[in-house]
């Protein structure tokens, strides 16, 4: 009896016993949330069995079947249509200008990575740069992919990383430097792309020669970058209580929610001229970047009015009753907490303004999109393949479209969107 028990009469300590292999890890996972009744364990066998049907006829398809020859033939024509041939740039000396604003945007990105000091910042960095360096591996001749613009490519590594300890070491590391950098950038993007009369290596491209996945993305960034203020400037003013400027913020967002997008680009031949001088230069990338912005900023408008009616009154109150004008309360306590809790639609608003870019073929401009459907057209022989070039475009878009909702849901994870 008394070796079984310790000093003081306790009992010796049982040891811990582990918990059962069903209830930790993926095993217990998948048994709480796919096997935790005969119900969910005969729909997870059903959607498993058709889950992995799918994928190995697509699989089968895409490794045996699919004939991708169709994407190497188009190369470089995807990223910047036709700017860099012998009838928009005589020599085809100019694909050298997208690149160095690529290095520009690779520069940002380190320097927001620097600013972060990792994260999500971190990961959107690496990761777009690693892509960008994968693509000077293509196994193109040098014919058609020189040593010049494989070396452009490697360079933003090095670029990254100056970014980076711009972020990180100097005093241009903040968040106001980054987007006085970015419009800079974008304003010397469109410098370089047009050109300068008279300037060696500069030569002027017609605008109408600009296309690709360059001109989408050109169209989205300036969209992205104006729609949001204005959008707010137009909630704001439909909730005006000046009658004149209520009623001209309604009218403008009903107008242009009340059309569809397609018409304004139409119509943006006829109208926008009309509000400017008649000497002002104007061409289809402009029309369609105002028209895509005004459109895109009437449905901002409400979903930002949307954030703002969704704030309790009393937080307006108890800053009248602390003193603050309105100006005050609303650029410091109502506006940002209402863009904070419209994020999810700030965000899939901007998604829809990226994708809506392909439809700027109505005015006869070569998107990625319109590249590809013009390629297949002109070149019957790989009419067959069609569905191989508008898979992989789909694929780009929601490349770009995942990261976006990807960021926004890293946002939001950081201020707490959704949680009290």
């Amino acid at each position: 009896m008394a070796a079984d028990t310790q000093a003081g009469g306790r009992p010796p300590a049982t040891p811990d016993i582990p918990p059962p292999r069903t209830e930790t890890g993926a095993i217990g996972w998948a048994y709480a949330n796919l096997f935790n009744s005969r119900h969910n364990a005969a729909l997870t066998v059903l959607v498993g069995a058709v889950t992995a049907i799918g994928l190995w006829f697509c699989l089968k398809w895409i490794i045996f079947d699919a004939d991708w020859s169709v994407i190497a033939t188009i190369g470089g024509r995807f990223i910047i249509g036709n700017y860099n041939t012998d009838h928009a740039c005589p020599g085809n000396n100019c694909f050298w200008r997208p690149q160095i604003s690529l290095l520009m945007v690779t520069t940002l990105l380190g320097m927001g990575w620097g600013i972060a000091a990792g994260g999500t910042a971190k990961r959107v960095a690496i990761a777009a740069t690693a892509i960008i360096i994968l693509l000077a591996f293509l196994p193109y001749s040098l014919e058609r992919m020189g040593w010049d613009v494989r070396l452009l490519l490697l360079a933003n590594a090095p670029a990254l990383a100056l970014g980076w300890a711009l972020g990180r070491y100097t005093p241009l590391g903040s968040v106001r430097w980054i987007i006085i950098f970015t419009v800079a950038g974008f304003l010397i993007h469109l410098l370089l792309m047009r050109g300068i009369e008279g300037v060696p290596a500069l030569q002027p491209v017609a605008i109408n020669q600009w296309g690709g996945l360059t001109l989408n993305l050109m169209l989205a960034a300036a969209g992205i970058g104006l729609s949001l203020p204005i959008g707010i400037a137009l909630a704001l003013g439909r909730r005006s209580r000046m009658p004149v400027v209520k009623l001209l913020c309604v009218a403008f967002i009903e107008v242009f929610r009340g059309v569809p997008l397609i018409t304004l680009l139409f119509m943006s031949q006829v109208l926008v001229p009309l509000a400017f001088p008649e000497d002002f230069p104007l061409d289809n990338l402009f029309r369609a970047a105002v028209v895509i912005t005004l459109f895109s900023s009437a449905y901002m408008a409400e979903n930002i009015r949307g954030g703002l009616q969704a704030l309790h009154r009393g937080q307006a109150e108890a800053a009248r009753a602390l003193g603050l004008p309105g100006w005050q309360t609303t650029m410091l306590i109502s506006l940002p907490q209402a863009i904070r809790n419209v994020i999810p639609a700030i965000v899939g608003q901007f998604i829809g303004l990226f994708k809506d870019t392909s439809l700027v073929y109505i005015i006869s401009m070569l998107d990625v999109l319109e590249i590809g459907r013009t390629f297949i057209q002109g070149n019957t022989e790989y009419l067959s393949h069609a569905k191989e070039l508008f898979i992989f475009i789909a694929l780009v878009f929601w490349v770009f479209t995942y990261g976006m909702s990807y960021i926004s849901g890293k946002v939001e994870e950081h201020l707490g969107v959704g949680r009290r």
